[in-house]
């Protein structure tokens, strides 16, 4: 137990060590305390903690330097089956266990730099992000096969909150071609979850992330997914 704190410390203060080095960024002066509170067992810690991760490290259209070592900290997080069966409310207002809003951010940040998003940047910046071999676009998209690991380790998690987000994490990753391999096996779950829900709005999301994992889908936009209403699950 102790090692793994220390070895959660220890990413933290890669994130510290790169924000530093961000010429665009700014280190909230608490972000240590709230990135720690991610590990934290009471609820109020890990909401702080959530609110600066999704604000911090992605602004459209850029990905900060920090961004790399903040997925790899969310990832060792999931890794630990992070907070248990604790529900708590993410910024948007979600009712998730800690692990379904980190698949949420992963989800987020695998969207920031795809192919679309990379479009966008360079119809607003006149340059590719990707023209730097160096560029947190490419270290994050280096991360892409680790993040696909981490959401399917809770394709059939007992939550349904956190299986939609596992679901719709690896939907965002298995568009880019090194992970087309697991196209199907993520189509499988998507209808899976469709035909074993009866909430209307589940369904709509689940029938959209399976129509877009089909071959003849045509599409240049992520997959819409709305907030849904606060329910236990």
């Amino acid at each position: 137990m102790a090692e793994e704190q220390a070895d959660l410390s220890a990413m933290v203060e890669d994130i510290v060590r790169a924000g530093q080095a961000e010429e665009y960024w700014w280190a909230d002066p608490d972000m240590r305390a709230l990135l720690h509170g991610l590990a934290a067992d009471d609820p109020q810690s890990i909401e702080m903690g959530l609110s600066y991760l999704w604000g911090s490290f992605v602004e459209y259209p850029n990905v900060f330097r920090p961004a790399v070592p903040a997925v790899q900290y969310v990832l060792a997080l999931l890794d630990r089956k992070a907070a248990g069966e604790t529900v708590i409310r993410s910024p948007d207002g979600r009712l998730r266990p800690l692990r379904g809003h980190l698949l949420t951010w992963l989800s987020d940040v695998a969207d920031a730099v795809g192919d679309v998003r990379e479009r966008e940047f360079v119809e607003l910046a006149g340059y590719s992000p990707l023209e730097s071999p160096t560029s947190a676009w490419h270290a994050v998209r280096q991360l892409r096969p680790q993040m696909y690991e981490a959401a399917a380790a809770y394709l059939d998690d007992p939550h349904l909150g956190a299986r939609q987000e596992a679901i719709t994490v690896a939907v965002v990753l298995v568009r880019v071609p090194e992970l087309a391999v697991h196209r199907q096996r993520i189509a499988a779950a998507a209808r899976a979850f469709l035909e074993a829900r009866t909430d209307p709005v589940r369904r709509r999301w689940a029938d959209e992330a399976f129509r877009e994992l089909s071959p003849t889908y045509v599409a240049d936009q992520p997959v819409e997914t709305q907030p849904e209403p606060d329910r236990m699950h």
